[in-house]
Parts: C-alpha cells; sequence; structure tokens
C-alpha cells in the first residue's frame, strides 16, 4: 500500500512522531492484506475496532476478520492520498481517498475502486497503534 499526502504542508506535518507511527502501522496491514497473511493484518486492529464498511454495513473486529479470512478483503492494489492527517492525545486521524483493486471474493474484483476514507487509530496500552474507528464509501467504480 503506497500513501501519498495530497500536500506538502501535510506531508510536512505529519512527520509528528505518532502520524509517522500509524503510517508505519498502516504500511504493515496493506502488506499484509496484500500477501493475506490474517495474523498480521488482524495485529493492527484494536479489540474495539469498529467499522461502516464500504458494502454500508457496521462490522464489529471480530465480523471484519471473518471477511477478511473469507477473501471479501482482498486486493491487487491499494494506493491513498493522505488529505488529513492529526494526532490528537493518544489518537491519529486519517481522512482522505483509497484507490484499491480488489480480487477474490471482494466486491467489485477486477475493477478500480475509489473511495474515500477516515481512519482513527489508537495508542493502546501495550504502546502500540492499532485501527480503532473505520468508515470508506465507495464513490466510483471503472
Amino acid at each position: 500500500m503506497a500513501d501519498k499526502f495530497a500536500t506538502e504542508e501535510l506531508a510536512e506535518a505529519a512527520k509528528d512522531s505518532a502520524i509517522t507511527a500509524v503510517l508505519a502501522a498502516r504500511r504493515a496491514g496493506g502488506a499484509a492484506a496484500l500477501t493475506h497473511d490474517a495474523d498480521a493484518w488482524a495485529a493492527g486492529l484494536a479489540a474495539d475496532l469498529v467499522v461502516n464498511t464500504p458494502g454500508n454495513a457496521i462490522a464489529r473486529r471480530e465480523g471484519v476478520i471473518r471477511f477478511f479470512q473469507a477473501g471479501m478483503i482482498s486486493y491487487d492494489s491499494a494506493d491513498s492520498i493522505i488529505e488529513f492527517a492529526e494526532a490528537r492525545g493518544n489518537l491519529v486521524v486519517l481522512m482522505g481517498e483509497e484507490v484499491v483493486t480488489p480480487k477474490d471474493a471482494t466486491r467489485h474484483a477486477g475493477q478500480t475502486v475509489h473511495r474515500r476514507f477516515t481512519d482513527v487509530w489508537r495508542k493502546d496500552d501495550d504502546g502500540v497503534w492499532r485501527l480503532t474507528i473505520r468508515q470508506a464509501t465507495n464513490v466510483s467504480v471503472t
């Protein structure tokens, strides 16, 4: 997964240590998703994760992991443009656009999907940054 920044100012602001750590965790999760490494991918999900999925459904951590294991979260490629990144105490908020190419049992497999996303990452008591809230909306499929 490749992350780009919408502006040079945002790229500078993203040098904040919390944001840098979250972006590294996000890249690790993206790499695990592309190789379909379920354990590595799930390690980046908070115990209380909740997602408003691109399919317009709410899913908690266990459901999201089941989707992944069933091949319903599977991509040939995934890139994003970060348009907002801000540290807020033990939280980091990221917003922007993702462009993914789903495969396997994922909806829109073989097509290019543009979506808007908001991710909230939390630094847990063990010092690890994990995704705790995610909202993703498909805006176009080609």
